[in-house]
């Protein structure tokens, strides 16, 4: 939908999707991520066979600087895998 540069705003997009618009602006902030930190979680595998990070668990990242965001990474993924 978005890929293809049709405009849609987020509420369209929530009743697309049966998501609130919150959680259409939550998930659209991960594109704002570092690359370092996007390619860093896609290196972690595949997600459904053993779960190591989450949205939720990545939001406060958004709220660093880009060059400290891979290093929030390692710590987060760190702590992920002694549980």
């Amino acid at each position: 939908m978005l890929s293809v540069g049709e405009r849609t705003s987020r509420a369209d997009l929530a009743r697309k999707f049966g998501i609130t618009r919150a959680r259409v602006t939550q998930i659209l902030g991960l594109l704002n991520l570092a690359p370092e930190v996007v390619q860093a979680i896609s290196a972690l595998g595949d997600p459904l066979s053993r779960p190591r990070v989450s949205e939720r668990m990545l939001r406060p990242l958004l709220k660093l600087p880009v060059e400290e965001q891979p290093s929030a990474l390692h710590t987060l993924t760190s702590h992920s895998n002694r549980h």
